[in-house]
This record gives C-alpha cells, structure tokens and sequence, in this order.
C-alpha cells in the first residue's frame, strides 16, 4: 500500500508491523535494536517528540522497533504499516489542528488528549483508557512532546486497568516518568512503594 502525497509537518514517526516476537531487527545502518521500550527507543527524530506503538491494549512497542529501525517522521508514510488509531497526548490545540488534517486524510481516526504539562488527571487518563481499549482491533500509534508525559500517561493506563503497581511504575520510568509524576501516581492509585522497585 502506497499513501498518497498530502502536505505534511513531519510530527511523529511511531509505527506497528505484524512480526514475530523474536524476530531480530536491525536499523539500516546495521544496529540490532533491542526488544525494549524505553526513553531512547521512543524518541522521534530530531525534536519531534515520543511515540509508542500499541498492539493490543496489553503492550507496547518502541518506535524504532515499531518502525523496523527506520527513522520515518511523517504519518503519510506510517500510514502503509496499518495503522487505524492515533492518540496524540499534550499537543496544543493549533498543532493538534494539524495533526489531525494530516492523519484523517488518510482515513485514520485521530484522537486529541490535550494535556497541560507532564501529569494527566484521572479523566485523561480516562479516556485515554476507553480509546486504547476500543482501537484493540486496529494497530493504535501514540504520540507526546515530551518523554515524562508518555511515560506517565503509560503508567497512569497501566494502574487504571489493575497492573501492579511495580510493574506500571517501572515502564513509566523507563519511558521517561519523573519522580514527581510516580508519587502523584501512587498516591491516586492508592499504591506504597513497593519493596522490589527502587
């Protein structure tokens, strides 16, 4: 499938192709790219930003890794991996204008979590949730400015749907979580520190 030429702002570069797990995947200068999603394997090109791929609403997969070690940075050439679902957290109203021309235009549903600074309320989260959950029949991209609001809406998600707290905490950290933000979270969630995480 080859998208057609729109008039793009280049603002994410996240994807998801059908592979096996294991499957070794390499970016086209030959590194092997590790099965993990972190801070660094979600960081867009240049400063556009974070993004993950979603599955299915249990999992999560690193943008390199999503887009098999390509640096692609324009939805329009994301578009050809499948995807049907875009949720864009913490972008400005202006830009989330844009955002969502460029994708509906190639017939994928966009969705705007507007999200001032790095800690979405429990409404976000919210509805954050029911989107994840409804798009589990279609690859589902996720995009934010910032690594600490990615991580901590992907942890915040984690809790809200009865992860353990250790568990959740700890990929909202590698994702770019802050301290701040893990506080907030266990406090909301009712969750202690737990033993295992430091």
């Amino acid at each position: 499938m080859s998208p057609g030429h729109i008039s793009a702002c280049g603002w994410w570069g996240d994807g998801e192709v059908n592979r096996e797990d294991n499957e070794v995947i390499t970016t086209p200068d030959g590194r092997v790219l590790p099965h993990i999603v972190n801070q660094h394997s979600s960081k867009l090109p240049g400063r556009m930003g974070y993004g993950i791929a979603i599955p299915d609403p249990g999992r999560a997969i690193p943008y390199l890794q999503a887009t098999m070690g390509r640096p692609l940075n324009r939805i329009a050439e994301l578009s050809a991996f499948g995807f049907k679902t875009v949720i864009d957290i913490g972008t400005s109203e202006k830009s989330a204008r844009l955002h969502r021309k460029e994708t509906e235009v190639l017939g994928m549903r966009y969705i705007s979590i507007p999200v001032d600074g790095n800690l979405p309320s429990r409404e976000q989260v919210e509805d954050f949730t029911q989107h994840v959950v409804d798009a589990s029949h279609g690859m589902l991209l996720v995009y934010a400015p910032r690594s600490e609001l990615l991580g901590t809406m992907w942890a915040a998600y984690r809790m809200n749907l009865g992860a353990p707290a250790g568990f959740a905490i700890k990929e909202g950290r590698e994702l770019g979580m802050l301290p701040d933000q893990e506080i907030t979270l266990r406090n909301r969630y009712g969750s202690k520190k737990d033993p295992e995480t430091p």
